[in-house]
């Protein structure tokens, strides 16, 4: 499968108190799992409005990776605050929780990809980056 999608084609929900959080977000769906056949369950370009928050959620049987693209705030992992900004990125595994905290200064853009439990197996012989330790400051476990 192979295609190109235009912003402009994305589904758009504005969305208020994401996962019991405050305030309101805009939710463009990039990916549905319908789109991937490798465990992709979606992607989204979330914009939180300033002050805006996503309630702290678990995640039972998949991953999400969450990349800061523009504004600044905190990732809350397991109950810690930890504060992000442009180019920072987490990964919450399943068993653990997250959630975020907009600053008020102005809105913050996230990508956000959400992964399926899956094997996995090497490409071409590379290790994968499963494989390879992170290289972060936040204790994961």
């Amino acid at each position: 499968m192979a295609f190109v999608r235009l912003h402009s084609d994305m589904q758009h929900n504005r969305l208020e108190r994401c996962h019991d959080g405050n305030g309101y977000l805009d939710c463009f769906s990039v990916l549905t799992g319908r789109d991937s056949e490798h465990g992709i369950t979606f992607m989204h370009d979330d914009i939180l409005d300033p002050g805006a928050t996503i309630g702290e959620h678990p995640h039972t049987d998949c991953e999400e990776i969450c990349f800061v693209v523009d504004g600044h705030g905190s990732l809350l992992l397991d109950g810690r605050a930890h504060p992000v900004g442009p180019g920072d990125v987490s990964l919450v595994s399943s068993g653990h929780c997250h959630g975020i905290v907009n600053s008020i200064d102005g809105p913050m853009r996230l990508i956000v990809i959400g992964v399926k439990h899956q094997e996995r197996e090497r490409c071409g012989g590379e290790t994968s980056v499963k494989d390879q330790p992170a290289r972060d400051t936040v204790d994961r476990r």
